[in-house]
């Protein structure tokens, strides 16, 4: 009887040692999720600010300097481990149409007025995983190739036939990021 309580005990510690550890190294995956998801937004934001201007004719040039560079630094960190996806409802590529999952939560978020990010942390076959989204929303800058379906640069009425991200005004939810980070 004594061994089997002695066991027990030897069990419950290495599990709550265990747990402590997931716990710190979870902390870890938030911290880097919530740190690219924070990154890329701003990111996007300071070069539109920097790139265009009220009267700034878009062009694939102009593009490519903001959201090209985006999606540079998406690939980066993508590689670094994270996995980094943007969804809206309406989306320009169709692989950033938000699934049912997705789209549940760009509801939420303009429910939940204030709401700045929603946190989980989930098994994915097997391995844990911490993913933070975060919303996305429309700046003035964004207005030059989101705003009214006419005023779109023909560059981007040719390359992307079916958009549907347009018609957006300043301070309206454009998407969301969620950034998947593993627990290790």
């Amino acid at each position: 009887m004594r061994y089997i309580i002695l066991f027990t005990g030897i069990v419950i510690a290495a599990l709550a040692a265990a747990a402590q550890a997931r716990g710190e190294t979870g902390g870890m995956a938030r911290e880097r999720a919530q740190g690219a998801a924070v990154e890329i937004i701003n990111m996007r934001s300071s070069l539109a600010k920097e790139f265009v201007k009220p009267d700034t004719v878009i062009t694939a040039e102009t593009f490519m300097k903001v959201c090209g560079a985006v999606g540079k630094r998406v690939k980066e960190l993508s590689a670094g481990g994270l996995e980094v996806r943007h969804a809206a409802v309406k989306y320009r590529n169709p692989a950033n149409a938000a699934t049912q999952e997705e789209a549940e939560l760009i509801k939420r978020f303009e429910r939940e007025d204030g709401l700045e990010s929603v946190n989980k942390e989930f098994e994915r076959e097997g391995k844990p995983y911490y993913s933070v989204t975060q919303p996305i929303y429309v700046e003035r800058a964004c207005l030059s190739c989101h705003g009214g379906k006419d005023a779109r640069p023909e560059f981007i009425v040719n390359k992307y036939p079916q958009d549907r991200a347009w018609g957006f005004n300043e301070g309206d939810l454009r998407g969301i990021i969620t950034v998947t980070a593993p627990i290790d």
